[in-house]
């Protein structure tokens, strides 16, 4: 093992990652949802769009990470590997906020 410590970071983070493929899948089914039918609307298509990357990007990022760990430049690896979090940090918060206001219905 070349370096015990990121290989422990790329691991749990991108297991962390992996986890949230389920809220992921939440994301894109209220998105598609939720989405206007106005074909006039510019935004939408494009949100969408990035919600539904987070896969490609989960990937492509976890293969470049331990690309970067084999070839000894961990500094690179882990910027590699945080990319996912522009995705992760907003689905959190969308899980988080869905859970409150399911808890603020029932009271």
């Amino acid at each position: 093992m070349k370096n015990k410590t990121a290989c422990l970071v790329l691991s749990i983070s991108q297991s962390i990652y992996a986890i949230f493929l389920l809220a992921w899948a939440i994301s894109v089914i209220f998105t598609i949802v939720l989405l206007p039918e106005d074909e006039y609307d510019t935004g939408a298509p494009e949100v969408f769009y990035t919600i539904l990357s987070y896969p490609l990007v989960l990937l492509a990022s976890a293969l470049g990470s331990w690309y970067y760990y084999h070839k000894l430049k961990f500094k690179t690896s882990y910027a590699l590997n945080a990319i996912p979090l522009l995705w992760v940090i907003p689905m959190a918060l969308f899980m988080i906020l869905l859970w409150k206001f399911s808890l603020s219905l029932s009271l």
